[in-house]
């Protein structure tokens, strides 16, 4: 099949390997500072050709299949975005169930032969759906991860967790060594899904494919049975031939185009992208451990240069701990019933809910980390030490933790924390500035969300990349010609903005105030009567069609008055 040193497989029905390309920075670089993708953003370094090949993974990740596609005959969700959604590609607040029987002789049986061990709730055909087994006496939520960033985790080096793993006492952590889809002679370290049960993305997807949407594919051929044994028969609920799933013009599979989508995706922004107490506490207490900070991706010249040898920050080592009765119960692949995978921690600003059953999401999200902590001192988790370390530190020293966490996530410039970056937070970058560097903010002050050299200042540089955040028609605009951006010289306090339009006073122009006394009155009015007819580029023409006439009067009355 041709794979490449890390046991990636090609995403083309063909063999082929993903061409290496050099590709260009879509994302503006000053120096060696880069404004970090938005959430939901593609990776940086996607060439022309990458960037079609995620904008087609993304439109099928949001397409709805329907039966004559393959959906079904039982499913849980239409499409891949109804459940990885926050935003489309990450996590969501969608919960499916898993289910199982433990017997005292043989432990957990993921009772297959009934449906299991994940019930499909939806049907495309009543007589078909699916029934929670009567046997069944273990049954967990579980809620809907993302793939944010998880390019980047495929190409982390097997070696790398393996390095991480421990036998106690204490935290222990191992690696689950599982089989790939795409060629199950072949094996990797999992790091995808609760149990990390999957190694690979292309696995994930057509894994996902069949058993949340139906759809059969090259990787998994057959239908789920809707009960298994009992009736009905697979054969009376199932009228499209499997797979269902096939190749387009180009030779892409369904799994093969939402498998390029999720693994261009970025990973989630940090701002401040490091130094912050709360980290330093968070690792005093012993959440590292676990939350292992930062991976290198392998540098393997196999890997497209956007993938490789790139530093990144997910706080997971993506091994399975006991997590006692915090746990789901659920034995899956390999993966024991009291064991879970770390969940990274990067883009956690924004679940709702958390934990791996969604249990923890009423509050503010100081009230969801703390019950989320709590969790961890669960009778017989590996967490208990480190829950405990958290609850005896001081208040100020919990509400830095908790700011730490609040980082990972958030967008540079979000200064008033609402998940977008916009002109409501230009007078918070504007009070921030001090291009002399006076004051000196570290990574703990409000002003350090606004510092995205992290030289200890909000200065010109700074304002430059916060015209480039707000984008359209921030990013170019400069009404007076001098050189500089409007943002910078509002932010910068040499331009006045009274209306905080992003446009300073000065250029700001009122339509009409002929004779610019700063209203709109009779004499305005005169010039546009005195100019009635055809005029070529003359002021009062303000529609511009070459005519003053009626509409002209239109607006001349309608801003009537100061402006």
């Amino acid at each position: 099949m041709g794979w490449n040193q890390l046991g990636f497989p090609p995403y083309r029905q063909d063999g082929g390997h993903t061409a290496v390309m050099s590709g260009f920075v879509l994302a503006m670089v000053i120096g060696q500072v880069e404004l970090q993708p938005r959430m939901g953003d593609p990776i940086s370094g996607l060439d022309a050709a990458y960037t079609a090949r995620f904008e087609a993974g993304a439109q099928l990740y949001n397409t709805s299949l329907i039966a004559e596609d393959g959906l079904g005959p039982i499913f849980n969700k239409q499409s891949c975005a109804n459940c990885h959604n926050n935003p489309v590609g990450g996590h969501g607040s969608q919960t499916v169930i898993r289910f199982g029987m433990e017997d005292k002789k043989e432990g957990f049986i993921e009772l297959e032969e009934y449906g299991g061990s994940l019930l499909q709730v939806s049907g495309i055909d009543l007589a078909c759906a699916e029934e929670l087994p009567p046997m069944a006496n273990i049954v967990a939520d579980r809620l809907t991860i993302g793939m944010l960033g998880y390019g980047l985790v495929e190409a982390i080096a097997d070696a790398d967790f393996l390095a991480l793993e421990s036998s106690g006492p204490g935290v222990s952590g191992r690696a689950n060594i599982v089989p790939l889809l795409e060629d199950p002679t072949t094996t990797r370290v999992g790091r995808f899904g609760w149990k990390s049960q999957l190694a690979t993305i292309l696995s994930f997807s057509g894994d996902a494919a069949r058993e949340e949407m139906g759809l059969t594919n090259r990787l998994i051929p057959t239908e789920n049975d809707p009960n298994g044994i009992l009736p009905p028969a697979i054969s009376e609920c199932d009228t499209v031939p499997d797979p269902e799933d096939g190749p387009d013009a180009e030779g892409f599979h369904f799994i093969d185009r939402v498998s390029d989508f999720q693994r261009f995706l970025a990973a989630p922004p940090q701002t401040p992208r490091s130094g912050m107490r709360g980290e330093q506490l968070f690792n005093q207490v012993g959440c590292a451990q676990c939350h292992n900070p930062s991976f290198t991706t392998a540098n393997d010249p196999s890997l497209e240069p956007f993938l490789r040898n790139k530093t990144i920050r997910p706080y997971s080592n993506f091994l399975l701990h006991n997590m006692g009765l915090a746990s789901d119960f659920i034995a899956q692949a390999g993966a024991g019933q009291y064991e879970m995978r770390t969940p990274p921690l990067w883009g956690l600003r924004t679940r709702r809910p958390m934990w791996h059953d969604g249990r923890i999401s009423e509050g503010t999200f100081t009230d969801l980390i703390t019950d989320a902590i709590a969790e961890h001192n669960a009778l017989l988790s590996e967490g208990v030490a480190s829950a405990q370390a958290y609850d005896a530190l001081s208040a100020q020293d919990k509400a830095d933790v908790i700011a730490f966490l609040g980082s990972l996530g958030r967008a540079e410039f979000d200064m008033n924390g609402d998940e977008s970056v916009d002109l409501f937070d230009l007078p918070s970058v504007t009070g921030c500035f001090n291009g002399d560097g006076t004051d000196q903010y570290d990574a703990d002050s409000p002003c350090a969300v606004a510092d995205i050299d992290q030289d200890g200042d909000v200065d010109e540089t700074d304002a430059n990349w916060f015209a480039q955040a707000l984008g359209a028609p921030f990013d170019a605009a400069d009404c007076d010609g001098d050189g500089v951006l409007d943002i910078v010289a509002i932010a910068s306090g040499s331009a006045a903005d009274a209306d905080g339009d992003g446009v300073p006073d000065a250029c700001s122009i009122c339509p009409g105030d002929f004779d610019g006394d700063g209203a709109v009155t009779f004499p305005d009015l005169v010039r546009v009567l005195s100019a009635w007819g055809a005029c070529a580029a003359c002021p009062e023409d303000l529609d511009g069609n070459g005519v003053v006439g009626f509409p002209d009067l239109v607006l001349i009355l309608s801003v009537w008055g100061g402006c």
